[in-house]
């Protein structure tokens, strides 16, 4: 079964367990792709360009070995503001520039319907 056009064909085994309540999603950036999003590494070179910012060498160091989340807390600790600036500087990266556009959200709702257990609570795991 496919959920959205051109998406993966879903395993009837892992829809009866999805049933069951024995199915939880791990997503990973890649899902908001078609939104126009940027995966974790191009959010971090966004945050740095929209604070007019380089990486310090030990940022280097953290991107270069794909610990974007250590980057994003150093950023945190020596930008004016901490950790609420860059918190909302993220959440702007990561606003879709036309969510009325069917492509930029058909793969989130799909996953937020698949992610309903019956008893209404999501079962998903974004990373």
């Amino acid at each position: 079964m496919q959920f959205i056009q051109n998406g993966p064909d879903i395993p009837d085994r892992l829809l009866q367990a999805h049933e069951e309540g024995k199915v939880v999603f791990f997503c990973g950036a890649g899902i908001s792709y078609p939104a126009g999003l940027p995966g974790f590494q191009g959010l971090v070179s966004k945050l740095y360009d929209s604070f007019t910012t380089s990486p310090t060498a030990v940022e280097k160091a953290a991107i270069k070995n794909g610990q974007f989340d250590t980057a994003i807390g150093l950023l945190e600790s020596r930008i004016t503001g901490g950790r609420e600036v860059v918190r909302q500087a993220v959440a702007d990266i990561l606003t879709p520039t036309d969510p009325t556009n069917p492509k930029a959200t058909a793969t989130h709702r799909a996953l937020i319907g698949l992610s309903r257990s019956k008893d209404g609570r999501h079962r998903l795991i974004e990373f």
